[in-house]
């Protein structure tokens, strides 16, 4: 009579074989994990995108219908605000009058930019005339932001953005939010619209002049008076914005 024996085991061949099928399964699914993950990520974008125009639309009301503007800031004597330039001024004139404080919202996950520490606060809690030195030292936002807009302005005006637009109406592979995969618009009327970055064509706005084209700058109220022309306000990396401000552009 035999003895009995105990369970078989896997051999070395198959034991190889199922490893390998984990590693295919892996490979397919950890980038559709992350793929997904960023577009999470890019819908909250667009969601704060939505909530900042809404802020500076409120902040318009009791500001003679003028969004924010760091020109205007840093023109009054002594100036509303201090402590930074360009777009931490924008930011900072919501928080000063308590429109909009969290930091949050100008920062993306996604942002190589982004060191993964938010900052404290958007002004300085002891005192709301001063930007927080966290929200200003060493910071680049996510988005780029344009100055001296009023709420007559056509609703199809963009007011804020995913940084790294460049004037070709795709974004930069260098210093853009998400790289060249595209970006957001926000517009006065209160649509956050996404642009691929696919070719030129996908970025087809109404320029100043009534026709379509991609280059955002372009789409701004146009002014014979230079000093009355709206300006785009980002920190570096940037695409079109600048901290002291790049004016529009009139269309051809």
């Amino acid at each position: 009579m035999r003895p009995p024996t105990g369970p078989a085991g896997f051999t070395l061949i198959e034991l190889l074989t199922v490893i390998a099928i984990i590693g295919i399964l892996a490979a397919l699914i950890f980038p559709t994990v992350g793929k997904v993950r960023e577009t999470a990520q890019r819908t909250v974008d667009a969601n704060n995108l939505r909530e900042i125009v809404k802020a500076a639309t409120i902040y318009a009301a009791d500001n003679n219908d003028r969004l924010p503007d760091p020109a205007a800031i840093l023109a009054q004597s002594p100036p509303s605000v201090t402590g930074g330039s360009g777009p931490f001024l924008w930011a900072g004139i919501l928080a000063q009058r308590g429109i909009l404080t969290d930091p949050t919202f100008y920062f993306a996950k996604n942002d190589p930019s982004f060191n993964g520490t938010y900052p404290v606060a958007i002004v300085t809690p002891t005192n709301r005339s001063v930007l927080d030195p966290t929200f200003v030292n060493n910071r680049s936002l996510s988005f780029e932001f344009v100055g001296g807009l009023r709420m007559s302005d056509p609703p199809g005006t963009p007011v804020a953005f995913t940084r790294g637009l460049l004037a070709t109406g795709t974004w930069s592979a260098d210093n853009g939010t998400y790289k060249d995969v595209g970006g957001h618009i926000a517009f006065l009327g209160g649509n956050v619209q996404f642009y691929p970055n696919v070719n030129e064509a996908a970025t087809q706005l109404t320029l100043n002049n009534g026709k379509k084209g991609v280059s955002l700058l372009q789409t701004l109220p146009y002014n014979a008076n230079p000093s009355l022309n709206p300006k785009v306000y980002a920190a570096p990396p940037a695409g079109l914005g600048t901290l002291a401000g790049t004016p529009a552009q009139q269309a051809p």
